[in-house]
């Protein structure tokens, strides 16, 4: 069995703000953004009673607890991505141009591809502390303490292939703007990054 770094903050990292323009729309479904759920849910692929979180209410709303409730909502939908490989409910409130978002979803796609599955990965917010004030223009930096439970990837005999670690509580940073009256993710990762 492989060990493998956890995908969400210990291996990619945030280099900065890699939205487009915050104009630009996230990617409508069923376009070049690949397979969903049940177009994918075959031989150990994702389980199929697997359902994307609900979206709360005053998700939207131009203000620090419309942020936050967003904030939780998008890690909520990047948990169900693992364990579904049905990206479109995130892609749907994520800018196009988060590299990093590109770069986790390209990594479990590619192994539900191989025939495999991946099990675990649920990640928890613990804090969120906003450095700008919701209603002003322009994109909203927000520190966030996640944690991450530890991630089984199966093969397709449904045989553990490689684990990632649990990530203990770390802080990472998410950059969000509101915009046409909803919030868009432009992108997240390590604070630290250069």
């Amino acid at each position: 069995m492989q060990r493998v770094g956890v995908v969400v903050v210990g291996s990619l990292l945030l280099s900065g703000c890699q939205g487009s323009e915050a104009g630009d729309s996230p990617p409508a479904s069923g376009g070049a953004a690949g397979p969903s759920a049940s177009s994918t849910a075959g031989t150990a692929g994702p389980a199929a009673d697997l359902q994307p979180p609900e979206k709360p209410a005053g998700i939207d709303a131009e203000s620090q607890i419309g942020l936050e409730t967003f904030t939780r909502y998008w890690f909520e939908l990047l948990s169900y991505g693992y364990e579904s490989n049905d990206w479109v409910p995130l892609q749907t409130v994520t800018d196009r141009g988060c590299d990093t978002c590109t770069n986790v979803i390209g990594e479990v796609r590619k192994h539900y591809e191989s025939g495999g599955r991946i099990t675990g990965g649920r990640i928890t917010v613990n804090s969120i502390s906003t450095t700008g004030e919701p209603g002003a223009q322009g994109p909203i930096s927000s520190y966030v303490e996640l944690e991450q439970t530890e991630l089984k990837y199966l093969d397709k005999s449904g045989r553990e292939a490689a684990v990632s670690d649990a990530l203990p509580p770390t802080r990472s940073i998410t950059i969000a703007v509101h915009k046409n009256n909803r919030w868009v993710m432009l992108d997240f990762g390590s604070p630290n990054a250069s």
